[in-house]
């Protein structure tokens, strides 16, 4: 099969290897679609995140879904020619956290496209059945792979608590902003501003319900207008940006909300630390999903969240680094870049 490996930082090669074969209880699966995430760019420019390296070559790519192709001993949730998408951690489920719930913070948690776990800019991947999520046949495979930055939004929102009437502003119009901005108004938040710098990101955003969309160069005059100097109730980051993690206390009301879903280039956060005191905020941090995979299935199965939208670009196994390039330069009006690894 052919295997794409990151060998050091933008160093990607394409390589053959056997098929592995699924053992009790894991299933055979078919790559056909792979989301590029911010984090794969992460691995391919910089061989880190944060304090994580790359110690030898690494398959990236865990925004996935396929065709389960053969099945392990007791499989029964799946079967041959089941189209699924793909959870993409592994957690331990025997450690404190998981047992209260808390899978994505499992510190033992195997996630795709994360060392020592190859992800899935391969042909196939054996994944332990409970972990595959099969999808109806109106769901593309690029819908259903879309499904896991969507279930990083709804996490997000979930942290984020919105409440009904609540002002919000959202840093990054990518596919987690615009995950966390379909939840926001389905739990009847009152405006939302939605912070991006790309044009195209923008116009989307205020397609999937934004109130307004700005540059980041205006949002304080927005923000301004658009909560009567009080603040906004909730900020949500998703850009990994370090000036936005920064804005998020400017823009925050007293005793408001900030919730961290992006990932920084580098290891550190910076605040702006006599906002954030003297208006005691309280801030959430988001690692990944927990739990809203499946939820996250059904509001796409029923039409609430739009996700189709973000799979703006594709690309072939063979064109990897290009689809990276897009989605590092945000060119094109780039939203998702998604990855063919193999037809349906």
């Amino acid at each position: 099969m052919r295997v794409l490996r990151l060998h050091k930082p933008m160093d990607l090669r394409l390589t053959d290897e056997p098929i592995p074969t699924p053992g009790p209880g894991e299933a055979l699966v078919r790559v056909t679609s792979v989301g590029v995430c911010a984090s794969d760019v992460h691995w391919w420019r910089d061989g880190r995140i944060g304090s994580t390296k790359l110690d030898k070559p690494l398959v990236l790519g865990h925004e996935g879904a396929g065709v389960v192709e053969a099945v392990g001993k007791d499989v029964t949730s799946v079967v041959q020619g089941s189209r699924v998408a793909i959870e993409p951690a592994q957690p331990c489920f025997q450690c404190e956290f998981c047992r209260n719930g808390n899978y994505n913070v499992c510190p033992s948690v195997m996630f795709f496209g994360t060392p020592p776990t190859d992800g899935c800019f391969r042909e196939y991947v054996v994944w332990p059945e409970r972990l595959l999520i099969p999808i109806p046949d109106e769901i593309s495979m690029d819908e259903a792979a879309m499904v896991e930055p969507l279930a990083v939004g709804v996490y997000a929102a979930e942290l984020a608590g919105f409440r009904a009437g609540e002002t919000v502003a959202i840093f990054g119009a990518g596919a987690i902003g615009l995950s966390v901005l379909q939840p926001a108004r389905l739990a009847g938040v009152g405006k939302v501003l939605v912070i991006e710098p790309v044009a195209e990101r923008r116009a989307m955003a205020k397609r999937l319900g934004a109130d307004e969309v700005c540059d980041p160069s205006e949002a304080a005059a927005i923000a301004e207008k658009l909560t009567g100097g009080r603040g906004f109730d909730v900020v949500v980051e998703c850009a990994g940006s370090v000036e936005a993690v920064r804005a998020t206390a400017s823009l925050a009301r007293v005793l408001g909300r900030i919730v961290i879903v992006g990932i920084p280039r580098g290891d550190d956060y910076t605040f702006d630390a006599s906002a954030a005191r003297r208006k005691q905020l309280s801030v959430a941090f988001v690692r990944r999903s927990n739990n809203t995979t499946e939820e996250s299935l059904e509001l796409v199965r029923d039409g609430r969240i739009n996700v189709a939208s973000y799979a703006t670009h594709t690309f072939g196994l063979e064109a990897v680094a290009e689809a990276m390039e897009m989605a590092e330069t945000k060119s094109g009006g780039v939203i998702r870049a998604v990855v063919r690894v193999s037809e349906e």
